[in-house]
This record gives structure tokens, sequence and C-alpha cells, in this order.
């Protein structure tokens, strides 16, 4: 699989890596966001609907990211660095949970590694073996809420709540512990959407020691998505941010300002940040833009447009911010490793 997608690395890539990144990545690099999965975990068929509302389903990507893929992809895109990850399954309805979370934890016992949990909506009973599994948080989503008609997708961006897809016994026992959750947020306002700032509100007065991440940095694609909404959650003490799939320096400037680098963390979103394009942003909206045509991009084979892998362009705009605010090593070091292992240092004090 992984191995289609490095087909198109050149030297142009090998360039991009060597004079903008080499210096500036720290030795060690943790990537707090990466899906790993198999194709044979599938349950059921993907409508063509499906494919066009996530990258994830595309025909070209569905066919799986293993830990030796991911392997593959960090030592060819990442040549002389130490590239570790947190790692998750695909949580998506389509893929039989119980097969995904399994074969996670049969990585990270494998590797030495950690995982999250995906969780079904309304999960009762945490396994017994969790912890001994390295599971150190949870990855709830909302595509996995329970509705009345399966096939309204739709719903995920009108009226899903965040407690729609994270239960009340989830929440209790990772705040037992001061566990991780990562939550990608429901709705069309994504962080502009006033019910989803009051839940998380509500998540970090009433659980205070869950580390909560927003994936995407709460799905900020472009400047609109948060140049406002940043001021109603930079007060929330135990709220972080992700950088998967963000290619927007203004963004990474707004989350370093005015949550500092103490908050961000460098995740990729792979597979997805494997394959070559850019997130763009016009007229305050976002769009994918690919090498190749896709159901859920913008593209022009026509064009011949010359791009690299998303990851490079996630990298590239926090770098761009770091630059502009004149932050150094240290805060490089927090937002590319020391964060992530300071978070799981202190869950392990738990547990």
């Amino acid at each position: 699989m992984i191995e289609n997608l490095l087909k198109y690395y050149n030297d142009s890539d090998k360039k991009i890596y060597f004079e903008e990144f080499y210096e500036f990545l720290p030795p060690k690099i943790f990537d707090s966001h990466i899906h790993l999965w198999k194709k044979s975990f599938l349950k059921e068929e993907i409508s063509d609907n499906r494919k066009k509302q996530n990258p994830f389903l595309d025909s070209e990507i569905i066919g799986g990211f293993t830990i030796e893929d991911f392997k593959t992809a960090a030592s060819k895109l990442f040549p002389q660095k130490e590239y570790q990850g947190l790692f998750f399954g695909l949580p998506l309805k389509e893929f039989d949970l119980p097969v995904l979370n399994d074969y996670i934890a049969q990585v990270c016992r494998q590797e030495n590694s950690y995982g999250l949990y995906v969780p079904e909506p309304d999960m009762k009973k945490i396994p017994d073996n969790f912890f001994k599994d390295r599971f150190i948080g949870f990855k709830p989503y909302p595509d996995l809420a329970k509705f009345d008609e399966p096939e309204d997708f739709t719903k995920l961006d009108i009226d899903i709540s965040i407690f729609d897809f994270i239960s009340k016994e989830v929440l209790e026992f990772s705040n037992n512990y001061g566990l991780i959750m990562l939550i990608h947020l429901p709705r069309k306002g994504r962080l502009n959407d006033k019910r989803n700032i009051e839940e998380l509100k509500k998540i970090s007065e009433k659980y205070k020691n869950i580390k909560v991440i927003l994936a995407h940095a709460g799905r900020s694609y472009c400047y609109e998505d948060i140049k406002n909404s940043i001021y109603e959650i930079k007060s929330i003490n135990n709220l972080y941010v992700d950088t998967a799939m963000v290619n927007n320096f203004s963004v990474n400037k707004t989350l370093l300002t005015l949550l500092g680098p103490e908050k961000v963390l460098f995740g990729s979103d792979c597979i997805i940040s494997m394959l070559k394009g850019k997130n763009i942003e016009i007229n305050n909206k976002h769009y994918f833009v690919t090498k190749d045509p896709k159901l859920w991009s913008l593209s022009s084979s026509s064009m011949n447009l010359d791009f690299t892998f998303f990851i490079y362009e996630i990298i590239r705009a926090v770098k761009h911010a770091f630059e502009e605010l004149n932050l150094g090593r240290q805060e490089i070091e927090k937002v590319f490793y020391s964060n992530s292992m300071k978070m799981i240092e202190d869950i392990e004090k738990n547990i």
C-alpha cells in the first residue's frame, strides 16, 4: 500500500526535507496522530457517497496502513530522525472496532509504543487489559454515533453532540487516570460552533484530569475557523491541539501565540498525509488539492502541478509560524516531541 504512495517521492522532495526541515526538526519526533489498519478489518461495503465524504475511504487509501507501512514511510520521509507515533485504528462505521483495537494493542505491545482505544459511542465497560495493551486514552469519533437512519451522515455536520459519541463511562474512566481524549469536533461550525465550545468547557470543568486534544486543531484548516473561537478555548487548562493536516501558517501562528507551544502537538494524520497535495483556503473555506484526481479533492491532472507530500506541508506551515514568532529550539522540541512525552509520563504515573 505505502509503496504506491512513496513511488512519487523524488529529488525535489528530498531537497525540501534536507534544506527546509532537517536542521529545523529535533532528532526525535513524536507524531500524535497516526491511523493503522488492514483492509481485512472492513465489515461492510463502502458506498460511493461515503467515498466522497471521507478521504480514508478512497480506493487508493482503504487498502490499509500497517505498522510496517509506517516504519517504511518514516524511514523514507524522515531519514536520520527517530520517528515515533501514537497509534489508533480507523474509527469509521464500516470497520470492525474490536478487531481494530486488537490490532493496535498487538502493535503497541510488539513495538513498546502507545495507542488510543476507539470506543463505541455507548461503551459501558472498559476492557480489563486496557493498560496492559498499552492504551493511554481514547479516540472517539462522530462517525460512530448512532442514528435512526444509519446512512444519514449529513447529521455529522448538523446536530451531533460530543456526548453522542463519548459515553459517561469513558469520560469517567479517562478522568480517573488522566488519560488522553483525542476529539474530532462534529458539526459544520467546528470551533466556531457555540455548542462545541460549551461542551468542551463542560468536559474540562467536570473531568479536569482528562487531557483533551482537539484533532486537526479543532478542524481549523482556515484562519476563519479559529480567529475568534481561540479566545473561547484559551482558558481551558486541560485542552491541547494537534497539527494533523493543518497547512495554514496563520492557524499555527494563532495557536502558538494564544495557546502557547506547550499546548500544541505535532500530528500528521497518516496515511492521508502521505499523499501529495495541499490544504488551501478559498474565500474562508477549506479545500483539499491533490496531485491525482480524487472524489474528495480539487485536482487537475492536465495542469501537472508540482506537489510535495501533505506531511511536508504540515511541517512547513509550523516552521513558518515559528519563524514569524521567533521561537527557538526549546519550543520546537516541545511541539515535535516533549509535549507528547510529558503527557505519556504523566499517564504512566497514574496507571
